[in-house]
């Protein structure tokens, strides 16, 4: 019950994010409040700068997280839509890094680790501990948890993305590409929402 509980605060305080930041992709919205855990990455009042070289790079971070989730969480998963989610994520986020990856070589940019991506790295590494950890759920309840991990994590870099990345990238074409993933990650959202909402227990009456 407490990894369920943690799961689902963890997607109601995403949920919370998104509702100020998930209907525009152009993020009109500053005003939202960060998922949780993502307030570590800097001091309580100080800006966390990035470089291009250092957004590129958790860039990069986000795209491994969610093809680490996908390939861990697909042959595990018992609904056949959370099977087929996380391999699309497999698939569309290879796509996405390899393309990125391309574009970094074409300009020049060596990625830069930062903070913040060594902070992505380590929470997607203890979402991988819990899922795989004494305590992991079975059958539909780890469906569940999958698909809360999923959510949470696209909440974080979408949220990410309009409130740190998007405001400081100078470069005009990275920050082209950084709109795309943007845009890519809103549809993974929206996916991933649908699905952990019908996974939810209904509560008794």
């Amino acid at each position: 019950m407490r990894l369920a509980g943690y799961w689902l605060g963890a997607v109601l305080a995403g949920a919370m994010v998104l509702g100020g930041s998930a209907c525009g992709a152009d993020a009109d919205d500053k005003d939202t409040n960060p998922p949780p855990g993502l307030q570590t990455v800097a001091d309580a009042g100080t800006v966390l700068t990035l470089t291009d070289a250092q957004i590129a790079r958790v860039l990069q971070v986000a795209n491994e997280g969610e093809v680490m989730l996908g390939n861990f969480g697909a042959p595990l998963a018992t609904d056949p839509a959370v099977r087929d989610f996380n391999t699309a994520m497999v698939t569309e986020h290879t796509a996405a890094r390899q393309r990125l990856d391309a574009f970094l070589q074409s300009q020049g940019i060596t990625p830069e680790d930062s903070p913040l991506s060594l902070q992505l790295q380590a929470e997607v590494q203890q979402m991988m501990e819990i899922l795989q950890g004494p305590e992991a759920p079975q059958g539909a309840a780890f469906d569940l948890a999958l698909m809360s991990a999923q959510l949470n994590a696209h909440a974080r870099t979408a949220f990410i993305g309009d409130s740190l990345l998007t405001p400081q990238v100078t470069l005009p074409a990275m920050a082209q590409e950084l709109q795309t993933q943007r845009q890519q990650v809103q549809i993974h959202i929206q996916e991933a929402e649908a699905l952990q909402t019908r996974l939810l227990p209904i509560p008794p009456p």
